[in-house]
Formats: structure tokens, sequence, C-alpha cells
């Protein structure tokens, strides 16, 4: 460090962000450490297929399917909607911080962000990718709580960046293992927004997991929830070229 900027922050004048991490409880930042070195997937590509049925009330069922590929080294994925017809063909693409939705039918790429509802269900795009929460959001520690007979540690979540899915977040984290059982999200005036239940996993890596089964309940809008389920999961290589907005615009002619 050169003597330049040592004096401006001793005197106070340059902020470094490493001074609102001093705000983060070590026990809270030390559960989610743990929890993501096992939820996400560095160290190996994963393919897979997500059916997603929203139940409203007094409606038909509405059921999506997504491919999925991930590769979380290098923060990227691409989502491929395949059912139904009405949505076939339309996709996701994160590279980093950038995220892109594909509309086949103006064949364009429209800039979103994390708060977008994949395919108007109750789930965002976060769900799909690699977490980074100690980048995102100022960790807390609050108690111990049993889940569905889990007893859980709760660590609630503040934003400090702007581009995220929820303001406020409170996670339960499993004590036998790290892994989350419920997520609350909560607007900035703590209004629960949704609940995510996380019911099961699937191990594709010794020590790295993937959620198979989930529950997203919107708190908002009467008995309306989204059920998740993955199948076809698979670790294999995925060729680099399926990581990029050419071959969204490939799957949809």
């Amino acid at each position: 460090m050169n003597r330049l900027m040592l004096l401006l922050i001793c005197s106070g004048a340059l902020w470094l962000p490493a001074q609102e991490k001093n705000d983060n409880d070590p026990k809270a930042v030390d559960i989610i450490i743990k929890m993501e070195e096992k939820l996400n997937l560095d160290g190996i590509d994963v393919t897979s297929t997500f059916s997603l049925v929203q139940r409203r009330e007094g409606e038909a069922d509405r059921v999506l399917k997504i491919r999925v590929y991930r590769r979380d080294a290098a923060k990227k994925f691409t989502l491929i909607f395949r059912y139904p017809d009405s949505e076939k063909g339309k996709g996701y693409y994160r590279d980093g911080d950038n995220l892109y939705l594909y509309l086949p039918s103006t064949r364009e790429f429209v800039f979103r962000n994390r708060k977008d509802d994949v395919g108007s269900t109750d789930v965002r795009t976060d769900l799909f990718g690699k977490l980074d929460l100690l980048k995102q959001y100022r960790v807390g520690y609050e108690k111990t709580q049993q889940v569905a007979k889990f007893d859980c540690d709760v660590v609630r979540l503040d934003a400090v960046a702007l581009d995220v899915s929820f303001p406020i977040q409170k996670w339960y984290i499993r004590k036998s293992d790290g892994l989350p059982v419920k997520v609350e999200n909560f607007s900035a005036s703590n209004t629960l927004l949704r609940t995510f239940f996380y019911i099961d996993y699937k191990e594709v890596k010794p020590g790295k997991v993937l959620f198979t089964k989930l529950m997203a309940v919107n708190n908002l809008e009467k008995n309306q929830r989204t059920f998740l389920t993955n199948d076809d999961v698979s670790g294999e290589a995925i060729p680099d070229y399926t990581f990029s907005q050419a071959y969204l615009e490939e799957q949809s002619r």
C-alpha cells in the first residue's frame, strides 16, 4: 500500500467496502460460508431439468419445464424454457452480475435483475445459480429455532447492494448438516413476501449438493405457491458455447 493511500485511510478520507463488513456477526458469517461451500458447485458443471408447478386458488395448475446449465466457477448459468409451447424458446443467460432474458418472439435480449420472477412464478433467478450472500448482504445471527423438527440457526441478511432478489432475508439453516430448511424473504419495510421451503437435496459431488425439491409460497396471494422438482441431474462437462447468448438464440429456432 502506498503512503498516500495509507494517509487517506487513516484520515477517514477514503471509504473502503471492508468497513461495512465489520458490521457482520462472525458467527453468522461462519454459518453462511459453510452453507455456500456446499451449495455452490465450484469445480463441476451441472445440468438438470426443473419442473415448476404453480398453484393459484380457483385456477388450474400451471406447469413449466426449464433446462438449466450451471458453471459456478465462472458465475454463469443458462436457463432454457422447454414447456409449455407459449414459453418454449425463452431463456436467461447470466455472466457474473449481468443477467439477460431472451425473447424469441422479437429475437432480443433484455437486461434484467435478480428481482425477475422466472416464468411469472413465485421464484426468482437467484435460485438457479451461485450464491454470493456476503457480497450482497450484511449478516447477523438471530437465534436457534426448530423448523420441521430440525434445530436451525437463524441468520438475518440486510441488503448492502441494490441488485438483490429481496432486501431482507432470514435463512433457517439446519445445525446437523449446514443446509437451509427455510428462507423468509421480506420487503424493505419488513413485509413478508415469499417463503421458500427446501425439502430435499442430492449430492452431485462429495461435499457439494443441489436441492431437488422446493416449495415457494407467495405470502401476499392467498394459497398461491410454486413447487419445484429437479430431475435429470448430470455432472458432466458442459461445452463453453452453452454459456452464450448465441446458444440461446440457436435453441429457439
